[in-house]
C-alpha cells in the first residue's frame, strides 16, 4: 500500500452505518463473505477489521449452558471468532462494536453476562432500539487508555442496544469503559497496535461525529 493509499478495512455481516463511518475516517471498505472469504487468506487483502453489531455468540464457545433468551448463528460464530483471533495473532488493527466486542472477548478467553435483565438487574436502559441514536446513559473512560486518547474525554454519553455484555475479560484485556451500573462498555489489548471494542453503536453518529475518534483510529492504526 502507497502513503497516498487508503487503507482497506475488512468488515463482515456489515450495515450502511458501518460502511459510511469507515468511508468517512478514510478508509477503503472489504466487505467478507463467510461463504466465499476464506481464512487466513481473506485477510491477506485488509489493513485492518471491523468486528460488526448483531445476534448473541453461543454461549457453548465459553463453556456455558444458554440462557433462554440467547439467539446464535453458528456460521456467523465461527466466521467472526476465526477472524477475531487471526487479526489478534497478526496483529492487525482491530475496531469492534456491540457484538463485536463480545466476539473479541471470547475468542481471546473471556466470558459474557448472558442476558443483563436477569443476570446484571439496573435501572438503566442497556436496550433502546429506536432511534438508533438515542441517548441511554453515559460511560465512564479509564484515564491513560487508547479509548480515551480516541474520544478525549473522561466520560461520554451513548446509546445502546444490547441484553448482553462482557463478564470476564480475556486475558491480556483491560477495561476501559464501564456504565454508572458497573456493565463493562469497552475492552482493549495493550499490547496490539490497535485492537478496542466498545459496547455501544458509535457507526450511528456519522452524521454528527461523535465518535468519529474510534473509526479515524482505526484507519490510522491501518494506515501504518
Amino acid at each position: 500500500m502507497s502513503p497516498t493509499t487508503p487503507p482497506v478495512i475488512g468488515v463482515a455481516f456489515p450495515k450502511d452505518d458501518y460502511v459510511t463511518s469507515l468511508e468517512r475516517a478514510g478508509a477503503r471498505v472489504r466487505i467478507l463473505d463467510a461463504a466465499k472469504d476464506l481464512l487466513p487468506g481473506a485477510l491477506d487483502e485488509c489493513d485492518g477489521l471491523l468486528l460488526t453489531g448483531g445476534v448473541d455468540v453461543d454461549p457453548k464457545e465459553y463453556g456455558e449452558t444458554p440462557h433462554p433468551t440467547v439467539e446464535t448463528n453458528a456460521v456467523r460464530d465461527d466466521y467472526e471468532l476465526a477472524l477475531a483471533k487471526l487479526a489478534i495473532k497478526q496483529d492487525l488493527p482491530l475496531l469492534a462494536i456491540c457484538r463485536g466486542v463480545q466476539v473479541l472477548n471470547v475468542a481471546a478467553g473471556g466470558t459474557l453476562i448472558q442476558d443483563l435483565p436477569s443476570q446484571h438487574p439496573s435501572s438503566i436502559a442497556h436496550s433502546i432500539t429506536e432511534p438508533r441514536n438515542a441517548i441511554a446513559h453515559d460511560v465512564a473512560i479509564t484515564n491513560g487508555t487508547c479509548l480515551s486518547m480516541l474520544l478525549g474525554a473522561p466520560s461520554l454519553a451513548v446509546n445502546s442496544r444490547h441484553h448482553q455484555a462482557v463478564k470476564d475479560t480475556a486475558p491480556g484485556f483491560v477495561v476501559s469503559a464501564v456504565s454508572p451500573d458497573g456493565v463493562v462498555e469497552a475492552i482493549e489489548r495493550p499490547a496490539s497496535t490497535f485492537c478496542v471494542g466498545v459496547q455501544w453503536h458509535p457507526e450511528n453518529f456519522w452524521a454528527t461525529g461523535q465518535f468519529v475518534g474510534l473509526f479515524q483510529g482505526l484507519v490510522r492504526a491501518a494506515a501504518k
